[in-house]
């Protein structure tokens, strides 16, 4: 694998997977969720399956849209869990989501690390379809200045709330509610530009206002307007993406042609993945590249 998994700073855990189900913990509470992939067996016993205290079931004979079922009552303002000092709130929502994509883990020391070999210089940065701020947390926290743009607002504030809890409200984060490629557009007709740009685009997607988001169609325009806001010579892009049919050398292979800047710089790609703490594997989710300078 391209990318280690800090497993031991997180209060996360992928306890077993198999039968296209995975078992998590977050902090005090067990859910079992879909995993397309886990195509092989479980390892833990039916007994540890059945410690989950939720567990969330596609619709039958779908592969998307379902509902929760839980088996004991939860917090109703959901709880606490810690990756290093940021803390995220988690809670069950709609579509199988819990707040986090653990997978990104990895991705967040690496936007850590960036900041810290600029040795305090500071850069701003755009995170795009931002989610619950995960990857804004980790720049904010290490010092850089950050737009976080998604469509939901709901996700925005539940970003801004994971910033408040991790004693990270002092930091210099724009909150912005809007269509990706309006936002990104109006940027550059003010001519505002970013030293680095962080997203993570969703196969589908709707905006504030109903505008439609479609990777397929959509991704060559967002890579061109990104190409618009981005400095000369920019510090650092993450981009990853959980779409079917996409892969890391896709994901390399637009950012060389489309922004023109990164050809002087490294790229790293690999598998997002989440360590199997009951087998020794790794479940895949999804697909990174990272440019730096």
């Amino acid at each position: 694998m391209s990318s280690s998994y800090p497993s031991d700073e997180f209060e996360y855990q992928l306890l077993d997977t198999g039968s296209f189900q995975k078992l998590e913990q977050f902090g005090p509470h067990r859910f079992c969720r879909p995993a397309p992939q886990a195509l092989w067996p479980k390892s833990l016993p039916a007994s540890e399956w059945e410690k989950a205290e939720g567990e969330y079931k596609y619709f039958k004979g779908k592969d998307t849209g379902g509902e929760w079922k839980l088996h004991s009552p939860l917090p109703k303002n959901g709880w606490r869990i810690k990756f290093r000092d940021i803390v995220f709130k988690i809670q069950p929502t709609g579509f199988g989501h819990i707040g986090i994509f653990p997978e990104q883990a990895p991705n967040w020391l690496w936007i850590i690390d960036q900041l810290k070999l600029l040795n305090g210089k500071e850069i701003k940065i755009l995170n795009v379809f931002g989610y619950t701020g995960g990857s804004t947390l980790a720049a904010a926290s290490a010092g850089a200045h950050v737009t976080h743009l998604d469509a939901s607002k709901a996700s925005v504030n539940w970003a801004r709330q994971n910033l408040e809890l991790s004693g990270l409200s002092d930091r210099p984060v724009r909150w912005i509610v809007e269509d990706a490629m309006k936002y990104i557009q109006r940027e550059y007709r003010r001519g505002n530009k970013y030293d680095a740009i962080i997203m993570d685009p969703p196969s589908f997607g709707r905006g504030p206002n109903g505008e439609v988001w479609q990777i397929e169609d959509k991704l060559s325009e967002l890579m061109e307007a990104c190409k618009n806001i981005l400095t000369d010579s920019p510090v650092f892009l993450l981009f990853t993406t959980h779409s079917p049919g996409f892969s890391s050398l896709t994901l390399e292979n637009m950012l060389r042609t489309y922004l023109p800047c990164t050809h002087n710089g490294h790229f790293e790609t690999g598998e997002m993945f989440i360590p199997d703490n009951s087998n020794g594997l790794n479940l895949p989710n999804g697909f990174f590249c990272r440019y730096r300078s």
